[in-house]
């Protein structure tokens, strides 16, 4: 069975161009056209194998749309956007630019960390382009999800080939863990003790954490690239556990959808990223921007290189812009 997914209709954003049309559709599944490697050095396969076909770069004269990583990018190191950065997002917003926000982060908490800061961001794609949010309105337009077949599987095989292994869960509104993923990750991001904040429940699952004890991320990465479920995508985003996201759960193809329902092309988006799940997303739009705090398969899926988060990286281009 392919992932689950509803996509439901929503008003054009404020700023938005009257002729881009609002209409949705509904998103059954997002294949892999063809293996993909950028255009400077090859990439390992689990970073580049769900990525979307890249078109041919031309000058960049006529982008419409801005994507922007939160942790790490946008965000400063008190993980919310600093002020310069919320005035350089509004000014662009202010000229016409569509603004989009696109993390590892859930909906759930994400969101409001974009939105109460003042930044008048379009849009929130999270999960790693597992879901979509429209931040004006807060109706949560897209969400894909793992089929109860495969989160089984994955519950039940993983942990016979990889002993030691933890388990996460994202559903809708929070999340669930299992004693191994508690036994590494005791502390919550916030500082108090991790807790169940929803029931488990194997149909409503976005997507799955993924810890062990000793294993280093990318070490994880490369064994379990090998165990999950045909489409699967595994990634990290600079944690020590290792995030699985259903077929099209990936930040390039969730962009790249809202791109086709905003008909807006690949070479019209500037995409800013800093960590190994950017890496589709900065090979896929037409200007793709590394921060300098990025990693070395970031910067090499990017065209260039802006200044470190801290440095008001996104900002600086941002500027630039209007």
């Amino acid at each position: 069975m392919p992932a689950q997914s509803a996509e439901r209709d929503t008003p054009n954003a404020p700023g938005l161009r009257e002729d881009f049309p609002a209409t949705s559709r509904l998103v059954k599944r997002v294949g892999v056209e063809r293996p993909l490697t950028v255009d400077r050095k090859p990439l390992r396969p689990h970073l580049v194998a769900a990525r979307p076909p890249r078109p041919a770069r031309h000058q960049w004269v006529v982008q419409q749309l801005i994507a922007s990583d939160l942790d790490g990018t946008l965000f400063g190191p008190d993980s919310v956007p600093e002020p310069r950065t919320v005035a350089a997002v509004n000014a662009v917003v202010d000229a016409g630019y569509i603004f989009v926000a696109v993390t590892g982060r859930s909906y759930f908490g994400g969101a409001d960390r974009v939105t109460n800061s003042g930044a008048n961001a379009h849009w929130f794609i999270g999960s790693n382009g597992g879901h979509r949010m429209h931040l004006a309105t807060r109706i949560l337009e897209e969400r894909l999800l793992f089929t109860e077949h495969d989160v089984r599987s994955m519950v039940n095989d993983l942990p016979r080939d990889l002993a030691g292994i933890g388990f996460g869960f994202e559903h809708d509104g929070g999340f669930s863990y299992d004693a191994g993923f508690r036994a590494v990750f005791p502390t919550a991001f916030d500082g108090g003790p991790r807790q169940d904040t929803a029931v488990w429940a194997s149909h409503d699952i976005g997507k799955i954490f993924v810890s062990h004890p000793t294993l280093t991320s990318e070490e994880l990465i490369d064994v379990s690239t090998h165990l999950v479920p045909e489409g699967t995508h595994v990634t990290t985003s600079g944690t020590s556990f290792v995030e699985l996201t259903p077929p099209g759960g990936d930040k390039a193809m969730g962009l790249a959808r809202l791109c086709a329902k905003l008909e807006i092309n690949a070479a019209d988006v500037v995409a800013f990223g800093d960590n190994n799940n950017d890496v589709s997303m900065l090979g896929w739009a037409g200007r793709g921007i590394a921060m300098d705090n990025a990693t070395p398969d970031a910067k090499a899926a990017a065209d260039e290189i802006t200044a470190t988060n801290t440095d008001f990286g996104v900002a600086v281009i941002l500027e630039a812009l209007v």
